[in-house]
């Protein structure tokens, strides 16, 4: 038997990750997703998903467009939580390049302007599933599973420490399946 007390996890059973639908994920941002859905293009030749018009009030004056690409390792999800982010510029948007799929950890913004862990979760993503993280979002950092994998990343930034808040957590059990 593990002492949780060593450890430094909490007492709490691990999270569970779900399978993402739109739905499930409304309240945190959206997913984004090719397949059937979209419209034609390019003569007939390509299918156009056109990703999320950005309203101007999520955008914050002063910020730039930042587009990277982040070489993520694999990792597996059961390893604990010790940390969230947040970008209170900008929305965030992450599409897979390749891979096998990647977890999304997400968690409400509390009255205290901390992560309310209450509602933290994870969801399961495919390698065909992105996601748009609403302004000031709090979640993980990319968590490819699988195989490494490369996401197309964009934000609109300032410059500031406001472009990637990072906080520490109190250590959660990871997710499981």
């Amino acid at each position: 038997m593990q002492d949780d007390s060593v450890t430094g996890l909490q007492a709490l059973s691990p999270l569970r990750i779900r399978p993402v639908t739109q739905a499930a994920f409304e309240p945190f941002g959206w997913v984004v997703e090719t397949g059937e859905t979209g419209r034609a293009a390019n003569n007939g030749t390509a299918r156009r998903h056109d990703i999320h018009a950005h309203p101007a009030a999520e955008v914050r004056a002063g910020t730039r467009l930042m587009t990277s690409i982040f070489a993520a390792k694999r990792q597996q999800p059961d390893l604990a939580i010790t940390m969230l982010e947040r970008h209170v510029n900008s929305i965030q948007w992450i599409v897979p390049l390749d891979g096998a799929g990647h977890i999304v950890i997400v968690a409400q913004n509390g009255t205290d302007d901390r992560p309310d862990l209450a509602t933290l979760v994870a969801f399961s993503f495919s390698a065909a599933q992105g996601v748009i993280y609403r302004r000031g979002l709090w979640h993980h950092p990319i968590m490819a599973v699988g195989s490494d994998a490369r996401f197309l990343v964009q934000s609109w930034q300032d410059g500031t420490e406001a472009d990637c808040e990072i906080t520490a957590i109190e250590p959660r059990a990871g997710a499981v399946i």
